[in-house]
């Protein structure tokens, strides 16, 4: 059954047709290549040029001049002491993990779609 599948099929066709996706492939890579390079060209032209880069020169090393560190308000630490103690203490909300849902049966909806409701 195999081979007559196989000699079913016109190689000459197959090929061509093979070719002509590559083709199209190839083709459609080329014309994104040629709009990505043309943006390019277009993004120079407008004034976007790229930042040209500065020799660099070496400067002997300079000691770092010591910055005063601000200090924190009292009221900044009296929030970080009370956080670190909820968080060493393991102070969270209790959940019960339970979803409840109260079904309300008198609705007019729950009428119109039960059969048992309408008269």
């Amino acid at each position: 059954m195999v081979l007559n599948l196989l000699a079913d099929v016109v190689w000459a066709d197959a090929w061509a047709r093979t070719g002509m996706g590559f083709g199209v492939v190839f083709t459609v890579l080329l014309v994104l290549v040629f709009v990505l390079v043309a943006f390019g060209i277009f993004s120079r032209l407008s004034g976007n040029k790229a930042p040209k880069v500065a020799k660099v020169v070496e400067q002997p090393a300079v000691k770092p001049v010591a910055q005063p560190v601000a200090s924190a308000s009292d009221a900044d630490k009296a929030a970080i002491a009370t956080a670190l103690y909820l968080y060493f203490q393991n102070v969270h909300d209790e959940e019960s993990n339970v979803i409840t849902i109260r079904h309300n049966a008198s609705s007019a909806w729950h009428h119109e779609l039960n059969p048992r409701y309408n008269s």
